[in-house]
């Protein structure tokens, strides 16, 4: 235990000398075994003083005093642009909350967490493919009224969107079910839900993409 606290203020003294807000494992791997070092950055972890973006992958960090959430120093986008700096990523606007890293050569699949926008990553193999589904979905066209359940799971994937229930869910489904109505929601109408509290869909957007998917599901009966 000892070893171990002693190391984490070795870390701590060399990530605060170091310039920037993202801070790789393999920059502190010298300082201690693999095993050593692990204990040490849940123990920095736990401090509240780095946050763990992805594998291998730290950001400073501070807690604040009155909720004692854990936060970055730095915006989501400065995180975005040092990450890519270490990983020796180009940086590509992706629009809509999103970080586009182009990887050149190298195939790079580390998931990372900055905020609320969604990381994808290019390579020489798939950069077409990956701009060519940009295109369509930020295409202006109407929305489909054919496979409408595909092209919400795909506009959900590309903008890093998943459902996550809330309260506010939960209550209304536990009055639902009280009340003896049937009427449940399902994978598809949870997503254009996301969709839209994530910004990424107007009310209309939503309520056409609902119907459209409705009005299919219902001539597919």
């Amino acid at each position: 235990m000892g070893s171990t606290m002693r190391l984490a203020d070795r870390m701590r003294q060399s990530i605060r000398r170091r310039s920037g807000h993202v801070v790789l494992r393999a920059e502190l791997a010298p300082l201690g075994s693999a095993s050593q070092v692990s204990r040490a950055l849940k123990t920095l972890q736990r401090d509240g003083e780095l946050l763990r973006l992805g594998a291998g992958v730290y950001a400073k960090a501070r807690r604040d005093e009155s909720t004692h959430e854990v936060t970055p120093v730095v915006d989501a986008e400065t995180l975005g642009r040092e990450v890519a700096h270490k990983l020796k990523a180009k940086v590509i606007d992706g629009g809509d909350g999103t970080l586009v890293l182009d990887t050149g050569d190298r195939r790079v699949s580390r998931k990372l967490a900055l905020g609320h926008g969604a990381v994808h990553y290019v390579n020489d193999r798939n950069r077409r493919a990956f701009t060519a589904t940009r295109k369509k979905l930020s295409d202006t066209a109407p929305f489909p009224t054919a496979d409408v359940g595909s092209y919400v799971r795909g506009l959900a994937a590309f903008h890093g969107v998943r459902y996550e229930p809330t309260a506010a869910d939960q209550w209304a489904e536990t009055v639902t079910s009280l009340a003896g109505d049937d009427v449940r929601s399902g994978p598809v109408q949870d997503l254009l839900v996301a969709l839209k509290r994530a910004g990424k869909l107007t009310k209309d957007d939503m309520a056409t993409l609902l119907v459209n998917y409705l009005r299919e599901r219902k001539q597919g009966v």
